[in-house]
């Protein structure tokens, strides 16, 4: 939904997904270099995907720039009780979790 692109939608209809992990950054609060253009609700651009792609976001990766350390692990909660989705930050934490949560979507 950034105003400099087709909001990464060519890549939703050209790579076809099964599932979907959005990055989040939850301290901007509008696009780079675009003042004036405000990130959008986390829920609202989970619903625009889900529209788009016909695919379920599963997960939600969170770029913690601008955060405190210290508040990733309440962010990630917090998008896990608002979005009743899982959060992860694999720059922090590293990918293990990630990586075992997707493990349930692969196909046999």
């Amino acid at each position: 939904m950034n105003p400099a692109y087709p909001g990464g939608f060519e890549i939703l209809a050209a790579g076809r997904p099964d599932i979907i992990v959005l990055q989040h950054a939850p301290a901007r609060r509008e696009y780079d270099s675009f003042p004036g253009f405000p990130i959008q609700p986390l829920a609202q651009q989970i619903e625009v995907i889900r529209l788009l792609s016909g695919k379920p976001v599963v997960a939600v990766t969170i770029n913690h720039e601008n955060l405190p350390s210290e508040q990733v692990p309440l962010v990630c909660s917090t998008i896990e009780q608002v979005a009743g989705l899982p959060a992860f930050d694999v720059l922090r934490d590293g990918p293990q979790g990630l990586i075992a949560f997707l493990a349930a979507f692969l196909k046999k």
